[in-house]
């Protein structure tokens, strides 16, 4: 299915079982603030992400919350050559509140390293 701009859907990442492998098996990318947890399936055909934010650093529901919609809309704003088939999960790890257009930039840049690391494994 293709978004009004021609972009690959981008649905919820949903399941123990799913989740659980992800973590088991999954390529691991991390920068300062964000850590990105993959696993390429050509087969699905649309990118399944989940995005965390950790109670542990954050303990009103309502700031992991706002963090975690900022999140989801940074993604939706990434160019369509960056996304890819398969799932994901996406985890701030920041000690602070993030700024719109500081998780826009990070988000960016993580998924740009994991574009260029994923071209390097399957050359």
């Amino acid at each position: 299915m293709l978004h009004p701009l021609n972009k690959p859907k981008v649905y919820r990442l949903k399941g123990k079982t799913n989740v659980d492998l992800l973590f088991e098996t999954g390529l691991v990318i991390h920068t300062k603030t964000l850590l990105l947890k993959t696993i390429k399936d050509e087969k699905k055909q649309a990118l399944f992400i989940g995005v965390s934010v950790p109670k542990r650093l954050f303990k009103k529901a309502v700031d992991r919350n706002k963090i975690k919609r900022q999140l989801r809309e940074s993604i939706r704003l990434l160019p369509k050559e960056l996304l890819f088939s398969g799932s994901a999960m996406l985890i701030y790890k920041g000690k602070t509140k993030p700024l719109s257009t500081e998780l826009n930039t990070g988000c960016l840049e993580i998924f740009q390293l994991f574009h260029s690391k994923s071209d390097e494994s399957f050359s």
